[in-house]
């Protein structure tokens, strides 16, 4: 019995694949934020990890087939392994350079410390927009009134239309890269 080509089996199909999917998600949730920045920034923050996720479920697509077993199994499976260290993983093994002239691996470093940091629901306090920090009446520990001091995350620069639509751009030029390192056997259409 022929088994179908990799585009032609629905259980691989684009459409299956994890990455694919966040990545299509990714799309929807920017064209819903629209051009109206007034509270998109979640909208967009959404996106960005959208993008962060599909980065690493497009890695643990990629991983197996460059690495077969050793991907999942042994004593130290590749899987277990940081995010970032799987990502120099599969970079090596594609051919792709990962070094800092190359603005997707500012992209892809950024968007995996994002997910880093709000994983593990760290924040800053910054002053209120217009209020230096020098102006503030109240220290930021007390119990005045919250509209005086506005919580703001470290990551609210990166919740905007243009900076998404450039990391998008990036991450799709690092995985098509990557896809291109990745062996014919097995390899389905990148689809994104």
């Amino acid at each position: 019995m022929t088994r179908p080509a990799p585009d032609e089996d629905p259980a691989i199909a684009p459409s299956a694949l994890t990455y694919v999917e966040l990545w299509r998600g990714a799309e929807l949730l920017t064209r819903k934020a629209g051009e109206e920045q007034s509270g998109s920034r979640w909208v967009f923050l959404s996106v960005l990890m959208l993008l962060s996720f599909c980065l690493e479920a497009y890695l643990n697509h990629a991983g197996p087939l460059l690495f077969g077993a050793a991907w999942n199994e042994g004593r130290q499976p590749h899987r277990d392994k940081d995010v970032k260290a799987r990502l120099r993983l599969v970079c090596a093994a594609c051919g792709v350079k990962l070094e800092a002239p190359y603005k997707y691996r500012t992209v892809a470093l950024t968007l995996l410390e994002l997910r880093e940091s709000l994983g593990h629901a760290t924040q800053v306090r910054l002053a209120p927009p217009g209020v230096t920090p020098s102006r503030r009446t109240a220290p930021p520990d007390s119990a005045s009134d919250p509209a005086e001091l506005a919580l703001d995350p470290a990551w609210s620069p990166y919740c905007e239309r243009s900076v998404v639509l450039e990391y998008r751009t990036q991450l799709r030029s690092l995985l098509a890269k990557l896809h291109a390192g990745l062996p014919q056997q097995g390899r389905s259409p990148l689809s994104i």
